[in-house]
């Protein structure tokens, strides 16, 4: 099995399409939404969209998925745990060069979902190339904590302060004397079964 290739999209005024509704649709629109893509919600229960203040601007289609829904759109994320849209979505979606992701269904998507511990502007991701979204989600919560501790999100904006003050040919031996002592420490554990 080929690796994932881990990127950080710019979405920013893209049409992002999330099929199917409920807390799960609100969280992919949400996390879309953040990066400043134009969402647009297709689900017949568009509830949870609906009635989240953090949506607003989200627009929301209540019926089935049409294919002209892809036109126009960067990226495709299926909520819903039916197999047959999924393969069918992901055919259409290779057809037009979309990237697709089924939640939950590794096997019809086109790429996977990352865990996102952020601080500011850093931002630390956790994959598992969709087969372990559990273990992903607890290493984010575990990364957050640590992130938070320890001040990260102010170190970036000291580091950033730095680098602009730095002439540029001396920034490599700057900025790396500057993070050298930066260390992670303490142990990963697993409960063994």
């Amino acid at each position: 099995m080929a690796r994932g290739y881990p990127i950080s999209l710019s979405l920013a005024g893209r049409k992002c399409v999330v099929v199917g509704g409920g807390a799960e649709a609100a969280l992919r629109a949400r996390s879309l939404l953040e990066s400043g893509a134009r969402v647009v919600v297709v689900a017949l229960d568009s509830a949870a969209v609906i009635n989240d203040p953090a949506l607003v601007g989200v627009a929301v289609e209540r019926r089935e998925l049409r294919e002209s829904d892809l036109d126009d759109a960067w990226l495709v994320v299926q909520v819903t745990r039916d197999a047959a849209l999924a393969a069918e979505l992901a055919q259409l979606c290779e057809q037009r060069r979309l990237f697709f992701c089924a939640v939950d269904q590794p096997e019809d998507s086109s790429y996977s979902h990352l865990a996102l511990a952020r601080a500011g502007s850093l931002t630390v991701a956790i994959g598992t190339e969709g087969q372990a979204p559990a273990l992903a989600r607890r290493l984010r919560e575990e990364l957050s904590r640590v992130l938070s501790e320890a001040g990260a999100a102010d170190e970036v904006t000291r580091l950033a302060a730095l680098r602009v003050e730095t002439p540029e040919a001396e920034r490599r031996e700057v900025l790396g004397r500057a993070v050298a002592d930066v260390h992670l420490t303490g142990a990963l554990r697993f409960k063994k079964p």
